[in-house]
């Protein structure tokens, strides 16, 4: 419209496949990013709670604490943690079920440098590099001394 109310001529108008290209392009844009961030964490936590394999982690430190989340209404949750961090294998976390004590127990029986087995799922396995890249942390089953550590 131009400053009298009246239409523009000459104006650009988009064709109607070019509108179809873009209306599926935007849908696929919303339908990714509801996968990624809904979807797609809940399919691999329930895939790594029924398929766990073990990788070898030399580790370098381990830290208790505390998680905390929060919802939209303000209302949140806080759990227990261990955060375990090795060179070869990024960050790992363990969390869920445990206590306080549970934690720093866990956290002060890793000895810096050691190699131990770490049992994650094999989704969070399969996907290790993606995760150190955008900064998250494969969920932690279980942590033991390795063969040789």
């Amino acid at each position: 419209m131009d400053t009298f109310g009246q239409p523009m001529r000459g104006g650009r108008h988009l064709s109607t496949p070019v509108k179809w290209v873009i209306s599926l392009l935007v849908l696929g844009l919303f339908a990714l990013v509801l996968f990624v961030f809904l979807i797609g964490p809940t399919m691999l936590k329930n895939f790594d709670s029924a398929h766990r394999t073990t990788i070898s982690c030399k580790m370098t430190a381990a830290y208790a604490g505390s998680a905390s989340s929060r919802s939209l209404k303000g209302v949140g949750t806080s759990s227990n943690q261990v955060e375990y961090r090795s060179p070869d294998c990024g960050t790992l976390v363990m969390s869920g079920g445990l206590t306080t004590e549970a934690a720093e127990k866990k956290a002060d029986e890793v000895v810096r440098g050691e190699r131990y087995d770490v049992e994650i799922g094999e989704g969070s396995a399969r996907l290790k590099g993606i995760f150190q890249a955008v900064g998250v942390a494969p969920n932690v089953f279980d942590v033991q001394a390795g063969i040789d550590g």
